[in-house]
């Protein structure tokens, strides 16, 4: 507490008046009550008496009138008469002549004699009347720097006692009067060390403030007169007032502070043990650094190490990529907390899961933290995933069922309206494929089937999709390919499932062929549009002979098409 740091502007020191009386105040009791020192002052007479000054100033113009006088009557007789050394000649005693000169030299010189000692008198005089009126302004000074140092005291806001080193009270404030339940008019009956809690560490604040000679901002408990307890955070300093050592304490009333902290360590602990106690893994990193603080025995478990190994790691270092956290953390600095969020986190041995994450901000006294609760959703996405799978696919073949194709078409339709670039659409069928099934048996065909839904979906790029359609018949959605890129995915197809030996369950080599219509989806006409071309592209196909592919080319401002010969 630099404001402790107190020295007294001006102190009078030896030339102090003791008989100066002062004026106690509400209290304030001893010498030293009240800063403003009431000083009944005896009046100096800074200046001399006028009658006295008029006379010496007369008395000192006469003298000096009179010894240039006689000077001069000197000098004129000797210079323009004779007689006088005619008379001082007819003396023949060397002594006598030597006599009257000093007679005559010393009428001339005592006016000079009387001047000095008028002077030396008048200076001294004077010289006592400066000091007089120096010592009237040191008192005022000293007056007005207490007046000062006492409005200052009164000013400040917080309750302060100032003490002999023994602890006796000389002075407070109101705070200090209302905090310490303290009456007024029994200030000086109060020990500032009796209401220190603890008479050990009253002892001890006395060492060491003497060896200190101060001490700041230090949590102690105190009593106040009627012996209720209070938490102060307590400063004191060793301050010198008109040569006496004195005692400045302040303090500042910290008891509902204290008692917030308390309950908030209570709530921690109370927190701490749901947290050990809870199934669900949870997390506490610090908000500004990242780093994990606490972690539970069920986290732990979920992340496959001891928690010892865990405390310290920076929390990003628990997601599956710290993008991922870091969009987890900015959402939680916008909105204060975030619930049920989808993310994935990696455990030690390098397995990644599926978690449902809740996390929020907890302020604990003066740390901020990040709570964050997850749970291991990794079966169910997967359960999910089978399901969307289940939902979407064909279960024989694997391709996209008739549904999810469509919509897959609808999606990539509308991507290409934005994106301004052309799709094609191929509808293929197996040729002959009934007979296949009556000569050689369902399980036969189910197998082609699986042949050629492998060979398409080996030869068609990730971006690209194929739907089974119908019984014998799929379907593929080509972004970004023109009608003649559609074509020759179409040929490649075509000739590798032609040469592609299928045997059934005797050995026996099964031919298989298929045929296929291409049409160009255009910006501006309905997707069902596409696959009608395509379907009639198909048709034509088969018309020709089976094992084609065929084009339907659409006619300039015209949504009839032909069907355009393979090369």
């Amino acid at each position: 507490m630099e404001s402790l740091g107190i020295s007294i502007p001006y102190r009078l020191g030896k030339q102090a008046d003791p008989s100066v009386n002062e004026t106690p105040e509400t209290g304030v009791r001893g010498e030293y009550a009240a800063f403003d020192c009431r000083h009944d002052e005896t009046k100096i007479d800074a200046q001399v008496s006028p009658c006295r000054s008029m006379l010496r100033r007369v008395l000192f113009v006469l003298a000096l009138v009179l010894s240039l006088s006689s000077l001069a009557v000197l000098i004129a007789v000797a210079m323009f008469d004779g007689r006088l050394v005619t008379i001082l000649s007819r003396f023949d005693g060397v002594p006598l002549r030597l006599a009257l000169l000093s007679l005559a030299g010393t009428m001339a010189i005592w006016p000079l004699i009387f001047m000095g000692v008028v002077w030396f008198t008048s200076s001294r005089e004077r010289r006592q009347a400066e000091a007089l009126l120096l010592l009237r302004d040191n008192r005022e000074a000293l007056r007005l720097s207490r007046d000062q140092l006492r409005r200052v005291f009164e000013s400040l806001p917080v309750p302060y006692v100032l003490a002999r080193t023994d602890g006796r009270v000389i002075q407070t404030n109101p705070q200090a009067l209302a905090l310490f339940g303290i009456d007024s008019e029994n200030v000086s009956d109060i020990n500032i060390f009796d209401l220190y809690d603890d008479e050990t560490f009253s002892e001890e604040l006395k060492g060491y403030l003497s060896d200190n000679g101060r001490i700041e901002n230090f949590e102690i408990t105190m009593r106040t007169v009627s012996g209720r307890k209070c938490w102060v955070l307590f400063s004191a300093a060793r301050v010198v007032m008109d040569g006496e050592q004195l005692l400045f304490a302040a303090f500042s009333d910290i008891t509902e502070r204290k008692r917030v902290e308390q309950a908030l360590q209570k709530n921690e602990a109370a927190l701490r043990a749901i947290m050990d106690a809870s199934p669900i893994p949870v997390v506490l990193s610090r908000h500004t650094s990242g780093i994990v603080v606490y972690m539970n025995q069920a986290a732990a478990k979920f992340f496959g190490k001891p928690i010892h190994e865990l405390m310290g790691i920076p929390a990003a270092t628990c997601w599956e990529s710290s993008e991922q956290y870091a969009a987890l953390l900015a959402e939680l600095n916008t909105c204060g907390h975030v619930e049920d969020r989808e993310g994935r986190m990696q455990c030690s041995d390098g397995r990644v899961c599926w978690v449902q994450v809740s996390t929020t901000i907890l302020r604990l006294q003066e740390d901020t933290l990040i709570y964050t609760a997850f749970s291991d959703i990794t079966e169910r996405k997967r359960k999910e995933s089978e399901l969307h799978r289940l939902a979407t696919t064909d279960p024989l073949t694997g391709a996209m069922n008739r549904r999810a194709f469509n919509e897959r078409c609808a999606v990539e339709a509308d991507r290409a309206k934005r994106g301004g670039y052309p799709v094609a659409m191929v509808i293929c069928d197996l040729d002959h494929f009934k007979v296949i099934n009556d000569t050689y048996g369902h399980a036969t065909g189910d197998h082609v089937l699986k042949v050629f839904t492998g060979i398409v979906q080996e030869m068609i790029r990730p971006s690209d999709a194929l739907g089974r359609i119908g019984g014998e018949e799929f379907a593929m959605v080509l972004p970004g390919s023109d009608i003649e890129s559609g074509k020759r995915v179409a040929e490649r197809v075509r000739e590798r499932f032609a040469e592609a030996k299928v045997t059934d369950a005797a050995g026996k080599v099964v031919p298989v062929t298929a045929s296929f219509g291409v049409a160009p989806w255009c910006d501006g006409q309905p997707l069902e549009r596409a696959l009608q071309l395509a379907d009639g592209a198909l048709y034509a196909a088969k018309a020709a002979g089976r094992n084609r592919v065929q084009v339907a080319c659409v006619l300039p401002q015209s949504e009839s098409f032909r069907i355009a010969p393979t090369g």
